[in-house]
């Protein structure tokens, strides 16, 4: 019995989005006859979450399993930023958390999968950290702007290379092979820009196979940002095309639709909600229709504290 091991890291603010999440991660592996073997690594707040979670899978398919590993968080004092709360440094404990697990996938939940994830876990992993996709942070403007911050020199030589980490393949016997856990640690106690993102691309440099640009489509960059890509050399042509037609997976980083309706490509998210009687209501349609994003005061707040350098 072909079986995908996936996990979730999330507190509190993430019970809903989740469900989704889980939701239809289930449902792509079932059109693919595979099954899931599904982690959720949370703070205990949001363990009252799985009950919800366990119908979520069961609904649609009973071979499917959820296992709750609900923790203290022990990076709950690390960097904060972006109003991306300390429980994204969650997926760090998997090393020792799951001891018997050689590889998962990870996924944020704020994710939609719409494709097959079969290639995906079966990318050759031998000699490798991780599996992921080349992120936004390696277009020249975006780099230029990050080399202001006083750790970046520890990322030279990574343009290019630089991933986006919500959805990615860990291989943990190989992250325990190299003990990398142990500097994770330490540089969680650091002010890293992009939290645990900088830490794993820090850290696991020269030990990453890059994934096609279809299996992390960031629903905030629009097609002609995307197509830059092709310009820098980061995909070609084919995988720009297949993340723009027919991305596997839609990673709602930035605007989230829940909250906002009309964040870009968010009538999918919306549409997979609405289809499923077991999810649509959890959230307020209505709600994330008539709000549209910070205001102009707020806009320019947080455009002053870029320039300083004053993020939280």
């Amino acid at each position: 019995m072909e079986r995908i091991k996936a996990v979730f890291c999330f507190d509190e603010n993430l019970t809903r989005p989740v469900q989704v999440a889980a939701a239809s991660l289930v449902d792509s592996c079932v059109r693919e006859s595979l099954h899931c073997e599904i982690h959720c690594v949370c703070t205990g707040q949001a363990g009252n979450v799985e009950s919800d979670l366990r119908q979520v899978v069961a609904a649609r398919d009973s071979a499917s399993t959820l296992m709750m590993h609900c923790i203290e968080n022990p990076y709950a004092d690390s960097y904060k930023v972006r109003g991306i709360s300390a429980g994204t440094y969650l997926r760090l404990a998997l090393p020792e958390l799951l001891p018997e697990t050689d590889k998962i996938l990870y996924m944020d939940a704020d994710i939609l999968v719409r494709g097959s994830l079969r290639e995906l876990w079966e990318t050759p992993m031998s000699g490798k950290a991780v599996a992921a996709v080349r992120g936004a942070v390696n277009l020249p403007d975006k780099w230029e702007w990050n080399r202001q911050r006083d750790y970046w020199h520890l990322l030279e030589g990574q343009r290019g290379n630089y991933f986006n980490a919500g959805v990615t393949l860990l291989n943990l016997s190989e992250i325990r092979r190299r003990d990398l856990k142990k500097t994770w640690d330490e540089l969680a106690r650091q002010k890293l820009y992009y939290q645990d993102q900088d830490i794993l691309n820090i850290t696991c440099r020269g030990a990453v196979s890059y994934l096609p640009l279809k299996y992390n489509r960031l629903a905030y960059m629009p097609e002609e940002e995307y197509h830059k890509f092709v310009e820098e050399g980061l995909c070609t042509q084919e995988e720009f095309v297949q993340a723009m037609e027919a991305p596997a997976i839609i990673h709602y980083a930035g605007d989230k639709p829940w909250k906002r309706y009309d964040t870009n490509l968010g009538s999918l998210w919306w549409s997979y909600v609405n289809g499923n009687a077991n999810l649509r209501g959890l959230f307020d349609e209505k709600k994330a229709r008539r709000y549209h994003g910070p205001s102009l005061a707020c806009r320019a707040v947080r455009k002053v504290k870029r320039i300083l350098g004053g993020e939280e």
